[in-house]
């Protein structure tokens, strides 16, 4: 679920609350509240729990029918936000949403190269490794693999091919582990 960021927003300054105050009174987290506000996903808990505060219906807090462009939009921007952060993992959809993004931003810096010269392409393209980087990182390990197989892109030609067969790799799940031992389970 998806809250109404902008609703979220206007409610709270109309009753000139801050961002801390909302939090206290609802009982979540400030950092919750601020994710809420950039139009972040919404647990049920979270939507009760604002909808009780602000004495609204919970479903007039969240967006309307969410359409797959609009998920594509959602997952290119939780991409980006997270450009930079090598923990965690991100899944197959928002992964390739991404990799679009950043196949267009190179198609248009190759575009300007013809008019500018090679300057926007080799500026783009050094903008863009670390992030990429990153999301390959969290991609494999979404997958069950080590990181470390990015590496296998340097080799020419069929290691590019390997690595992009390897981040196809559906999500891999997490073994239950036995809480006594502290052990995965058989």
């Amino acid at each position: 679920m998806f809250i109404n960021s902008a609703r979220l927003r206007e409610l709270r300054t109309a009753r000139q609350w801050s961002q801390e105050q909302l939090a206290k009174l609802s009982g979540l987290n400030l950092r919750t509240i601020q994710r809420l506000e950039a139009g972040a996903k919404i647990s049920t808990e979270s939507l009760r729990a604002l909808a009780a505060v602000f004495e609204v219906p919970a479903d007039s807090l969240l967006l309307g029918e969410i359409t797959p462009s609009q998920q594509a939009m959602f997952a290119i921007r939780e991409e980006i936000l997270r450009s930079l952060e090598f923990s965690g993992v991100t899944k197959r959809y928002d992964f390739w949403w991404f990799a679009l993004a950043i196949l267009m931003l190179l198609t248009l810096a190759s575009l300007l190269t013809e008019a500018l010269g090679p300057l926007p392409l080799q500026l783009t393209s050094l903008l863009l490794l670390l992030p990429w980087i990153a999301a390959c990182t969290r991609r494999l390990r979404d997958a069950g693999l080590n990181p470390w197989w990015q590496l296998i892109s340097l080799a020419p030609v069929a290691g590019i091919l390997v690595l992009c067969y390897l981040l196809t790799y559906p999500t891999k799940m997490a073994e239950p582990t036995d809480t006594t031992l502290g052990k995965t389970s058989p």
